[in-house]
C-alpha cells in the first residue's frame, strides 16, 4: 500500500509528532522567513501552546464575587461592553487557576454561581464566535482545564455538558487567532481524558451517537497551518489510547473510520509534491531548497504520526 511504501522510503524519520504538537521548533528544517507579518503569526502559533507559568498574587473569594457582578450585569455582549466582558473572562481564569491550587472557596463559587452557563451563553451569540470574546472565552477555558489540578474540578467541569456544547459550536475560522484557540482549546480538554471522563464527551446513544471533540477536531486534520495539523495528531493518538471499547467502537465506525483512509490520501499528496519540489530543487537556489525543507519535513511528520497510530494497536 502507498503508506507501507512510503514508510519503507522514509525509515530514518525521526520527527516526532508529538513533540512538534507542544510548540517545539525542528531546528533540522530551517525555513527562511522575510514576511514580519509571517514572523508574528509564527510567534503567535508557537507561543499558543506554551505552558503557562503560576501567579504568586492571591485572590479571593469576594474579588471573585465582584467579577462575577459584572458578568451578570452584562448578558448580552454588544460594542459598549466588549472590552470590560473581555477583561473580566480574562481575569476569572488567574482566579480559577489559583484557587484550585490554594483557596477551594473560589471554585466552589465558580461551580455554585455556573459561571461556566454564562460562558456558553455568551457564544451562543453568533457574533461572539469571532474576534476578542471568541478568542478570549476559549483561552480562559484553556487555561482553566490546564491548569486545574484536582480530578473532582475536572469531573465538575465536563460534567455539565457545557464544554462539550462549547466545542460543537461554529466559529469564524478566517480569523487565525480564533482557529488556533479554539484547536488549543480541544486539545486541552483531550489531555485531560480518560475512561472516567471521556463520558462526559462521547454519546453511545444509538439514535444521536457523537463524539463532537473527536469529528471537530479531524475536520481540521490537514489545515494550511502546521500547528493545527500538530494539535490534531496529538488530540487523536490521545483519544485513541484511552483503553475504552464505546471510544473504538466510534472511530473504527462509518462515518468517524473515513479519517484513517484521508491520512493515508494525505500522505500519498504529501509525497507526490514532495517528487514535485525535488525537481524545482534541481534548479537550485534559497527559495527551492527551504520549500524541499519543509515539504520534507511535512512527510516525515506524517509518517511519525502514522507510526504512533499504528503502535497504539487501534482494532479496525
Amino acid at each position: 500500500s502507498a503508506v507501507l511504501h512510503a514508510q519503507t522510503g522514509f525509515r530514518d524519520c525521526k520527527t516526532s509528532t508529538l513533540r512538534l504538537a507542544a510548540g517545539l521548533a525542528d531546528s533540522t528544517h530551517p525555513v527562511h522567513v522575510q514576511s514580519t507579518v509571517f514572523l508574528m503569526q509564527r510567534s503567535f502559533w508557537g507561543n499558543l501552546f506554551k505552558p503557562l507559568t503560576a501567579t504568586t498574587k492571591r485572590f479571593t473569594v469576594e474579588e471573585l464575587r465582584e467579577l462575577y457582578a459584572v458578568l451578570t450585569r452584562n448578558p448580552v455582549v454588544t460594542e459598549a461592553n466588549r472590552a470590560l466582558v473581555v477583561e473580566t473572562v480574562r481575569s476569572i481564569a488567574e482566579y480559577m487557576i489559583w484557587g484550585d491550587q490554594n483557596e477551594p472557596r473560589i471554585f466552589d463559587f465558580f461551580l455554585e454561581n455556573n459561571v461556566m452557563t454564562y460562558l456558553h451563553k455568551v457564544l451562543l451569540q453568533p457574533a461572539n464566535r469571532t474576534g476578542e470574546v471568541a478568542k478570549q472565552v476559549l483561552q480562559t477555558l484553556s487555561i482553566i482545564i490546564q491548569n486545574v489540578r484536582s480530578e473532582t474540578a475536572i469531573f465538575f467541569l465536563f460534567s455539565n455538558n457545557h464544554i462539550n456544547n462549547i466545542v460543537d459550536l461554529d466559529y469564524d475560522f478566517s480569523d487565525e487567532e480564533v482557529l488556533g484557540y479554539y484547536i488549543s482549546f480541544l486539545k486541552t480538554i483531550s489531555l485531560k481524558l480518560n475512561r472516567g471522563t471521556v463520558q462526559f464527551f462521547l454519546n453511545t446513544d444509538s439514535t444521536h451517537q457523537g463524539f463532537a471533540l473527536y469529528t471537530r477536531a479531524i475536520r481540521l486534520a490537514h489545515n494550511k497551518e502546521g500547528m493545527v495539523r500538530a494539535a490534531v495528531r496529538t488530540l487523536t493518538l490521545h483519544v485513541y489510547s484511552i483503553d475504552d471499547p464505546d471510544i473504538q467502537a466510534f472511530v473504527t465506525a462509518p462515518p468517524a473510520n473515513q479519517y484513517f483512509a484521508d491520512v493515508a490520501a494525505y500522505l500519498v499528496k504529501q509525497i507526490e509534491l514532495l517528487d514535485h519540489v525535488m525537481l524545482n530543487a534541481e534548479s537550485g537556489g534559497s527559495q527551492a531548497l527551504a520549500s524541499l525543507d519543509s515539504q520534507l519535513a511535512e512527510v516525515e511528520d506524517v509518517l511519525s504520526y502514522i507510526s504512533d497510530l499504528l503502535s497504539l494497536g487501534v482494532p479496525g
